[in-house]
C-alpha cells in the first residue's frame, strides 16, 4: 500500500508534458520499449504510461509493435517514428552554425549562400502569394513566411510598409554571419517582385527584424509592375 502510494506521489508531481516528454526520451534511448520496461523505470503506474503513450502515437511520435512470444495475448513494443527522434534529439540548429562556421572561415562567398538559400525560400512559397496589389502580395507572403519564423506581421504608416519579425527562429546562425538576413530579405523581394531594405535587425541589438517597402516601390521584375 505504501509503495502504491509513493507511486501516486510521482505521479502528481510529474506534469503531464514533462512525463510524456521522460517516456519518448527514453523510447528513444533504448530503440524501443513496452509498458512494463517504462513503468518501472519511471516509477509510475502501467495505466498512467499507457495513456502517455496513446497521446504520443496520437502526436505521431511513436508507432506500436505486436510482439508475439507463443500462445495467449501479445505484448506491444512502442518505438519513435522519425519525428519522434527529432523532438527530442534535433540538433540541426547546432549543425547549421557550424556550417555556417565553417563556410565563413573557408572565405566562401556569402551572397553566394544568401542568394541560394533565399531562393529555396521563395520557391517553398511562390505558390502561396497570388497577383494583386501590393498589400494583398504582403499580407500573402507574410502569412506564408509566419510559420518558418521570418516574418510575424506588417503594418502601414504614411510613407512605407513595414514588414516585422519580433523572434529571429536562428539568433545563433545569423550572429554567426550576416547572410542569413540577407537570405531573408531576398526572399521576401523575390515573392513581392519590388525592393526590400531591412533597417533593424535582433542579430545586432535591435528590438525586432523590420524590413521596409516603399508605397511607390522599386519593381524587381516587369511582370510585377502592373500591381505596383
Amino acid at each position: 500500500m505504501f509503495s502504491r502510494l509513493a507511486e501516486w506521489g510521482r505521479e502528481a508531481r510529474m506534469r503531464p508534458r514533462e512525463t510524456r516528454t521522460s517516456l519518448l526520451e527514453r523510447v528513444v534511448e533504448l530503440g524501443g520499449a513496452t509498458v512494463a520496461q517504462l513503468s518501472n523505470e519511471l516509477e509510475i503506474s502501467d495505466a498512467t504510461v499507457r495513456r502517455h503513450l496513446d497521446r504520443l502515437e496520437a502526436e505521431g511520435l511513436l508507432q506500436i509493435e505486436a510482439l508475439r512470444r507463443g500462445p495467449g495475448r501479445p505484448s506491444y513494443l512502442y518505438r519513435a517514428t522519425d519525428a519522434g527522434v527529432r523532438t527530442v534529439r534535433d540538433h540541426t540548429p547546432e549543425l547549421a552554425e557550424r556550417l555556417l562556421s565553417e563556410m565563413v572561415r573557408l572565405q566562401i562567398e556569402q551572397s553566394t549562400i544568401s542568394e541560394a538559400l533565399a531562393d529555396q525560400v521563395a520557391d517553398a512559397h511562390r505558390s502561396e502569394v497570388p497577383s494583386g496589389s501590393l498589400e494583398q502580395r504582403v499580407d500573402a507572403v507574410v502569412d506564408a513566411l509566419r510559420p518558418e519564423g521570418i516574418l510575424d506581421h506588417w503594418q502601414r504608416t504614411e510613407s512605407e510598409l513595414q514588414l516585422v519579425n519580433n523572434a529571429c527562429p536562428y539568433i545563433g546562425a545569423a550572429n554567426t554571419s550576416s547572410c542569413v538576413c540577407d537570405a531573408d530579405r531576398l526572399a521576401i523581394e523575390k515573392l513581392l517582385g519590388v525592393e526590400v531594405e531591412q533597417t533593424e535587425r535582433l542579430a545586432t541589438g535591435d528590438d525586432g527584424c523590420v524590413y521596409i517597402i516603399p508605397l511607390e516601390p522599386i519593381s524587381l521584375d516587369a511582370e510585377f509592375k502592373h500591381a505596383v
